[in-house]
Parts: structure tokens; C-alpha cells; sequence
């Protein structure tokens, strides 16, 4: 008995931990923060794109990423906003800068194919290249992963939880829902640790480790970076450390309370 309390306490508070942490990572790729922080860091100043136009293109980003995953809508985003871009030009008496995306190949801004036609060889300043639309790939593919390893880790969680309460009643489940708290709160300490001590490395760390096929460097001007820079980034990180944390010291306050 004894030890299989043990074993369905560790189980429960490991799938706890998984889970509050994956909370976390799913609100801060929601679309309204997205929205809010592209609105305070896209960087306007490196791209030949205004504030606004910019942020379009980090929603459509956001949605390719982790949401519909819709090529066509993603591509005509960027069409559109070099659309408004061409025309701003021209309406200033300038002319289109070199490595301009080839527009007038379009004919239906819901081909695919064209769309990609018309930014093929263009400059990363003005839409994406073919390594930037794989690396947001990837990223859906490790979104979808999460997903199933949260709900996996949440049916474990609550499966655990149950035989903690059959095995060792309220006591039992207060110790897991209190641990699984602190050990999230101790990680997430600690990574927001190094990240202020050194942003970067935490940042090239965590992409080696998910992105392991070196697809996750563009240019500083690129319309990616400019969209979404490294204060973006910085911004889902507190976001993801704020989230968990909270469900974590929820936890930690429920768990106190069942233990007495």
C-alpha cells in the first residue's frame, strides 16, 4: 500500500507540474497577446513597414504558428501589406527598392502558389523566406505535441490525484497539489533567473534544444524579426512565468489547506 502511494504521488505531482507549466506556454501564445505585445515592440524603426502594418503580419504569424496554420492567409497578409507599402511609395514619388516582391505576378491574392511566386527571391525585409515559413512549421508541430502531452499529463494528474485520495485521503492530495506548485515555482525561479541575467543565452538554449536543425536564425532587419523582436519574446516569456506561476501558487495555497 505504502508503495503504491508513493508511486501515484510522484506520477500525480510530475503530471501537475507538466500540466501547470503547460498552462503557462497556451496563454501566452493566445492571440490577444500576441496582439498586445506586437503592438508595443514590433520594430518599426529596422522595417520598412509601419507599426500597424507590422503587428498584421505578427497575428498572421501567430495564427500560422499556433492556431489555423493557413498558408494563404499568412501569405496574404504579407501580400497585403506590401500592397499598402508599393502604393505609399508611389504615392510619395518614389520608386520600389531593389529585391521588391515581384506583385505583379498576382492575379488572385488566394493562390497560394502565386503568392509564394511573388516572394520568391525577394528580401527577408519585405516577406518571408522559405527557411522562416519551415521554422514557423516547426513551431506548429511542437504546439500540436504540447497540446497532447498536456491533455496526457492532465488525465494523469487527475487519475493520480484520485488514487492519492483513496490511498491517503485529503492529506495525501495536499502534499502532491502543494509539491507539484513548488516545483514549478522553483524551475520557473529559476529560469527567470537566467533570463535576466542573460536573455539571450536562455533564448539560444531553448531553440537548440527544440529547433535542433539550426532553422531559427534570420536576419536583424528580417520582416520576422522586425515583427516580432527580442522584447516580444521576452514579453511571452513573462507572460508563460506569470500564468504558471499563478496556477502554481494557487495550488500551493489549496494544498496547504487540505493538508491541515
Amino acid at each position: 500500500m505504502k508503495v503504491t502511494k508513493v508511486i501515484a504521488s510522484t506520477i500525480a505531482t510530475i503530471a501537475l507540474a507538466v500540466t501547470f507549466v503547460g498552462v503557462g506556454f497556451f496563454a501566452c501564445i493566445a492571440p490577444p497577446v500576441t496582439h498586445v505585445l506586437a503592438n508595443f515592440f514590433s520594430n518599426d524603426a529596422l522595417s520598412p513597414f509601419d507599426r500597424t502594418q507590422l503587428v498584421q503580419v505578427a497575428d498572421a504569424t501567430r495564427d500560422y504558428s499556433f492556431g489555423d496554420h493557413d498558408k494563404g492567409d499568412l501569405f496574404r497578409t504579407i501580400y497585403q501589406v506590401n500592397i499598402q507599402y508599393r502604393q505609399e511609395v508611389i504615392m510619395a514619388g518614389g520608386s520600389m527598392p531593389e529585391m521588391f516582391p515581384s506583385l505583379d505576378v498576382v492575379t488572385d491574392a488566394n493562390d497560394v502558389k502565386q503568392l509564394g511566386s511573388a516572394f520568391a527571391g525577394a528580401s527577408e525585409l519585405y516577406c518571408y523566406s522559405t527557411d522562416t515559413v519551415s521554422h514557423l512549421d516547426d513551431c506548429y508541430a511542437i504546439e500540436r505535441t504540447a497540446f497532447i502531452a498536456l491533455a496526457v499529463a492532465a488525465i494523469l494528474a487527475v487519475a493520480g490525484l484520485i488514487a492519492c485520495g483513496v490511498a491517503g485521503r485529503k492529506r495525501q492530495v495536499g502534499n502532491v497539489v502543494m509539491a507539484s506548485g513548488i516545483v514549478v515555482l522553483v524551475a520557473f525561479v529559476a529560469l527567470g533567473a537566467w533570463a535576466i541575467v542573460d536573455f539571450n543565452a536562455l533564448f539560444t538554449t531553448f531553440h537548440r534544444l527544440f529547433f535542433s536543425q539550426g532553422n531559427w536564425t534570420f536576419p536583424y532587419d528580417s520582416l520576422l524579426i522586425c515583427a516580432l523582436p527580442t522584447e516580444f519574446w521576452i514579453g511571452m516569456g513573462a507572460v508563460w512565468l506569470v500564468a504558471s506561476a499563478l496556477v502554481s501558487i494557487l495550488s500551493i495555497a489549496i494544498g496547504v489547506r487540505l493538508r491541515k
